[in-house]
């Protein structure tokens, strides 16, 4: 992917919990299993936010762990440093079948699907116009994200054999 940029391009990695926003275009990547990303491009500003989230909800001290309120939180942010008050494009990527919460597989939701019926909500309820996505499944993924245009590519990680 690094030969398909431009090398004065910023390159950012998101973990687990954290968030991207920038006045200046980066190339941004993440890794995903149950956890879910949503991106938010402005296309009247030219600029994105992104943020790694890793449970549905939750109200501990650190609210960018949690869909709800990561979505809700990149929403701000990108409002404040863009000047735009919406017309945001949104897109949702993870979710997958790896983890089970309380229960063997199959009786309850699954952590991912979870987090995706999360960010879904989080989404409708912010107004924003979901464009495009891919969740579920039992297959981890890894994203790329260039905040100067909205766009995403997207490669899927194969599972390792025990």
């Amino acid at each position: 992917m690094k030969n398909l940029v431009d090398s004065r391009l910023a390159m950012v990695y998101l973990k687990p919990g954290e968030f991207f926003v920038s006045r200046t275009p980066a190339l941004v990547s993440t890794v995903l299993g149950s956890c879910v990303s949503v991106t938010l491009f402005s296309p009247a500003a030219r600029m994105g936010a992104m943020c790694h989230a890793l449970l549905p909800s939750g109200t501990d001290h650190d609210p960018l762990r949690y869909v709800d309120r990561a979505v809700g939180f990149i929403y701000v942010k990108l409002a404040a440093i863009s000047g735009q008050s919406g017309g945001f494009e949104a897109k949702l990527f993870g979710g997958a079948n790896v983890l089970v919460s309380g229960g063997s597989r199959g009786t309850s939701a699954s952590v991912g699907s979870q987090n995706v019926v999360a960010a879904m909500g989080a989404i409708e309820k912010l107004g924003l116009k979901l464009i495009s996505f891919d969740t579920g499944g039992e297959q981890g993924r890894k994203i790329f994200f260039y905040s100067g245009t909205g766009e995403v590519y997207l490669r899927p990680v194969k599972k390792s054999v025990k």
